[in-house]
């Protein structure tokens, strides 16, 4: 088994049907792990609202192009730190937390404190599943963050899941699409996703995730107001939400 001590004390481990779930704790941050040296989460325990990885804050910065949302899903709860950032930001918000392996729920809520409040929903099921069983147009927002041990679970790249998630929205909704940036580099993912989403952002991160926004409406996006409402935003959540954003705008 892979050496994780540089997470810290191992808090916390599990088995389920596709192998070992760890929590490591440092003191200062709380991480999940599927016993590889990828961290599938990162929470700041004086701050476990605050999205901590970079490409986290790259999702969570769609924010800056909402207004009220009504219903999201996130697609993968990791330890639920999106979720908690969104429950937390939006106070009417309701969200399905769906995710392929029931322990992985329940860690989030058992050690990272996803809250159990009748605006989560958390739903086992595999994400194809959830999202074909949807009702069409039933969301605002779909985050889809699908990882194992192994790497990303590359349903996400298939036209028919693409076509899943666009009929799933809203006219208005957003997809947040968690990719490696391979998957930009090779020219194949920007037209399928160009092919069911009118409006098309996109961003890759320093640590080598490559985020996508995805509209089926033709967004029409005044730049510097989006950048003056994120600087307006970064006192109260604690970090640099256009730094966070501002990729998303350079195409």
């Amino acid at each position: 088994m892979m050496d994780l001590s540089h997470l810290g004390k191992e808090v916390h481990r599990r088995y389920d049907e596709l192998g070992i779930i760890q929590v490591f704790d440092d003191g200062n941050k709380r991480y999940l792990s599927f016993g590889t040296a990828d961290e599938q989460s990162c929470q700041l325990r004086s701050r476990p609202d605050q999205p901590q990885h970079e490409y986290t804050r790259a999702m969570f910065a769609i924010i800056t192009l909402l207004n009220e949302p009504q219903r999201a899903a996130v697609l993968g709860v990791g330890g639920g730190v999106l979720i908690r950032a969104l429950f937390s930001y939006f106070p009417t918000l309701h969200i399905d937390a769906v995710d392929l392996r029931r322990a992985v729920i329940l860690i989030a809520q058992q050690h990272f404190g996803l809250p159990r409040d009748l605006r989560i929903q958390a739903v086992h099921l595999p994400a194809t599943d959830y999202l074909q069983q949807a009702s069409p147009g039933s969301l605002n927002l779909l985050f889809s963050d699908l990882y194992l041990a192994e790497g990303l679970d590359k349903s996400q790249l298939c036209n028919d899941y693409l076509q899943l998630c666009a009929s799933a929205l809203a006219d208005d909704g957003w997809l947040v699409l968690n990719l490696w940036k391979e998957h930009r580099e090779d020219g194949r993912m920007l037209p399928l996703l160009r092919h069911h989403f009118a409006t098309v952002l996109h961003a890759t991160t320093m640590d080598g995730n490559w985020i996508v926004w995805a509209n089926k409406s033709q967004i029409t996006i005044d730049k510097k107001e989006i950048r003056q409402q994120a600087k307006r935003l970064s006192a109260s959540l604690g970090f640099n939400l256009w730094q966070a954003a501002r990729g998303f705008f350079r195409h």
